[in-house]
């Protein structure tokens, strides 16, 4: 995104924002076939996840709640800057028209013939400048959806595990199939999950502007990436937090 011709070009940036939105459907898809093949190691990571990456994890990969969170901390920077550069409403002496038209001369400036490059950064830079009515009530509906599914999921472990367990001592069944019929529920249990992180990511996609969109999945793919960062991973390793009693 920071490259000039992506850019200058909605239509290149919008490709590149399908490019890595169908990298992530094409991991969940992956997930799925290795939950399929042994979901014990999707539910319980030891050789490809790190000490950083196990807290956010839920169900085998990311929470949900986590790419909300991403989108709204974006929308709360940007109230919060917008904040502090509003007028005081008290200040009787403030000349907001003219303060508004200094700005208007401001922007001219910055962004005027003899600046080409922040030209073409411009529509990045307040790319959340405009939080549409449309967006904020969306994903007021998806975490509410979330709130109901998330439950429901947890539910679904519950009954499975305790299922097991009374099988297994009521003798109805013998225990290599009584955990089969469990690994088999988890393995549902786990592509359901799947498809709700598939199902947000897609949603805030959609709802979003191409560079929003670009921004949010810039922003994930950096925090990704970051967890898999040795010097960070080093340094969480090493932190040592008192145990509050």
């Amino acid at each position: 995104m920071s490259s000039t011709t992506s850019t200058s070009s909605p239509n290149l940036l919008s490709a590149h924002v399908e490019i890595i939105h169908h990298h992530f459907k094409s991991y969940y898809h992956t997930l799925d076939l290795a939950a399929a093949s042994d979901v014990s190691q999707i539910l319980f990571p030891t050789d490809h996840r790190n000490a950083m990456e196990l807290p956010f994890l839920w169900l085998g990969d990311l929470h949900p709640y986590l790419f909300t969170n991403l989108l709204r901390s974006f929308l709360l920077q940007h109230d919060d800057s917008s904040s502090q550069n509003e007028p005081e409403n008290d200040d009787e002496d403030y000349d907001y028209q003219g303060h508004q038209e200094q700005e208007q001369e401001e922007e001219e400036i910055e962004v005027g013939e003899s600046c080409e490059f922040l030209k073409k950064q411009w529509p990045l830079m307040n790319a959340w400048k405009i939080q549409s009515r449309k967006l904020t009530t969306r994903i007021d509906q998806i975490e509410r959806g979330l709130r109901l599914m998330v439950p429901a999921l947890m539910n679904r472990v519950r009954k499975a595990q305790a299922g097991f367990i009374q099988k297994v001592g009521s003798g109805e069944v013998s225990a290599v199939v009584a955990a089969a019929e469990m690994e088999e529920e988890m393995v549902g249990i786990v592509m359901d999950a799947n498809r709700m992180r598939k199902d947000v990511i897609s949603e805030i996609v959609s709802v979003t502007s191409v560079y929003q969109a670009a921004l949010f999945l810039e922003g994930l793919a950096q925090f990704l990436v970051g967890l898999r960062d040795g010097k960070l991973l080093q340094e969480f390793k090493s932190c040592k937090s008192p145990i509050n009693s």
